[in-house]
């Protein structure tokens, strides 16, 4: 793990891009798969308790609060892709296989989402973690998921190299994180997100901040309405960040700020979306409307993606509802996923402004 030693110097503000960048990088040295995220979140836990901050933790979700406690919430997930042992050396991917086990859903993906799957995949470093202590179990690489390892539509691989583990143990990429000529490469889905929210209370964040798990199977948005119900929050002001894929390298290199009126699932709060959209054009700070974008080169409503906000505002009808802001990337879901320095330079502008120098008054009303 990277150490840091970053220090809030009165009268002084700490590099936001270098620390973001630092940040993501330690925590990418974290294992997080889906379904089992207790040791990062443990050591998240630890982590801003350190700094002097309010942290309240359930199974599957944890607040930090500032003094002024739930004034306002910035939300991200922690989890990350991987695979799952399901024995026998064969391993499942983690996306399916915790919803299916867990959940019980039967997700049986398509052709090509199988592709896509192995794409991703295919010839990776891996290592096997222990869910309590993250204590590396095994390491390999993994073998092409091809039609012959695949059973009623999931994805299944073998690892090269990794001997037999128990079952339900998770699977991590090993590929570190790097930063180099300007862009910042690795699982940064949704680590980046995670750093970017601390260092906004490294530098005076005094709000609330909601860290959820299982985003990568659809589940993190049920996890928050009962975190929401328990302590009793009302809102319609809720900002949730999260990466955002593109396969054009513009919006990347020029450092967009992707913001959504909606998502395939649910509209989102128009008005506070509207309010970033002003402050970023009077700041000059390039962003769209990738539901808009979408829209424009022919797709439906049904093409527009799902997020966690949207499964939030639908399956609460409406009961809590907000905006998104998202950074853009590229290569989506691998161990290579990249943005650029300017990306998260921008990104964390718009943040730092909105929830630390109040530069929307409306999000505070």
């Amino acid at each position: 793990m990277r150490p840091l030693n970053y220090r809030n110097v009165k009268g002084m503000t700490i590099d936001p891009t270098r620390l973001i960048i630092d940040k993501t990088l330690e925590y990418l040295d974290i294992p997080a798969v889906v379904g089992h995220e207790g040791y990062f979140m443990n050591h998240l836990v630890r982590e801003y308790e350190s700094m002097g901050l309010t942290v309240t933790q359930w199974p599957n979700i944890m607040a930090i609060s500032g003094d002024k406690g739930y004034e306002t919430i910035v939300s991200a997930h922690i989890d990350r892709h991987g695979l799952i042992s399901i024995g026998n050396g064969e391993y499942a991917y983690a996306g399916q296989y915790v919803r299916e086990i867990k959940y019980g859903q039967n997700d049986r993906s398509s052709q090509k989402m199988l592709a896509s799957i192995h794409e991703r995949f295919v010839g990776e470093k891996v290592y096997a973690y222990d869910s309590a202590t993250a204590r590396t179990l095994g390491s390999g690489t993994i073998v092409a998921c091809d039609p012959s390892l695949q059973r009623g539509g999931d994805a299944l691989f073998h690892v090269e190299g990794m001997e037999y583990l128990p079952l339900n143990t998770p699977v991590a990429y090993a590929r570190k994180g790097r930063s180099h000529g300007g862009f910042l490469k690795g699982q940064i889905d949704n680590a980046l997100c995670v750093a970017a929210i601390h260092a906004l209370f490294k530098n005076g964040y005094q709000g609330t901040a909601i860290l959820t798990t299982e985003e990568e199977i659809g589940k993190s948005w049920s996890h928050m309405q009962d975190f929401l119900t328990e302590q009793k929050i009302e809102s319609d002001k809720l900002v949730i960040l999260d990466t955002s894929p593109y396969k054009e390298h513009r919006f990347v290199n020029d450092g967009y700020i992707v913001l959504r009126n909606r998502d395939k699932s649910a509209i989102f709060n128009m008005e506070l979306t509207e309010n970033i959209a002003d402050y970023c054009s009077i700041n000059n700070i390039p962003f769209h409307f990738k539901d808009q974008y979408f829209l424009s080169q022919g797709k439906e409503i049904e093409d527009l993606g799902s997020t966690e906000l949207g499964r939030l505002i639908m399956g609460t009808a409406r009961q809590w509802t907000g905006a998104s802001i998202q950074i853009p990337t590229l290569e989506y879901h691998t161990s290579y996923e990249t943005t650029t320095h300017k990306a998260i330079r921008n990104f964390y502008r718009v943040l730092s402004d909105i929830f630390i120098k109040r530069a929307i008054p409306e999000l505070f009303a």
